[in-house]
């Protein structure tokens, strides 16, 4: 197999007829986000992509901890995944509450002992979404549950099951 394969004619990279692409907006909409609501992330780096088709039909968006093969080519601590369709669908606010919520997950530790830090993903529970929804309400999740449900189709009983 050529060492291009991987690359379609944009040089975009291709897996499993899902293509990746650097989102500048999105980084740019981080930063606003991450500003206003004075989120500290240390020293951490993100990387934003946006996943096309989509992550799957059910899955809106993620936020993982970088490999260290990720980390060593791209400098990156965490990416944050979104699916492309519905994130060319979504109206700026429900963007920035979507980045919000993704950016809660993200969990840099200080260790003093050995003066370092430990990138960590913060567990979802309920605590992010309390943040989010005692400022904000649900509103924005709903949009996005609703926004995915028209884009693919899904059953009302799908519905439910969509996760961001």
């Amino acid at each position: 197999m050529a060492q291009n394969d991987y690359l379609d004619p944009k040089g975009e990279i291709k897996l499993s007829g899902k293509e990746l692409m650097e989102a500048p907006e999105m980084e740019k909409l981080a930063s606003e986000v991450l500003e206003t609501h004075q989120i500290d992330i240390g020293p951490a780096q993100i990387g934003f992509l946006l996943v096309y088709p989509n992550i799957s039909k059910q899955r809106a968006a993620k936020c993982v901890k970088a490999t260290r093969e990720v980390k060593h080519y791209s400098g990156n601590d965490y990416l944050v995944e979104v699916s492309g369709e519905l994130w060319d669908m979504l109206d700026d606010d429900t963007k920035k509450m979507l980045l919000y919520h993704q950016l809660l997950h993200i969990d840099p530790v200080f260790k003093a002992k050995n003066q370092e830090w430990k990138m960590k993903i913060r567990k979802p529970d309920f605590a992010d979404y309390y943040v989010i929804n005692d400022k904000y309400g649900n509103e924005w999740y709903k949009t996005i549950q609703a926004t995915v449900s028209s884009l693919y189709d899904l059953d009302p009983r799908q519905e439910g099951k969509v996760t961001v």
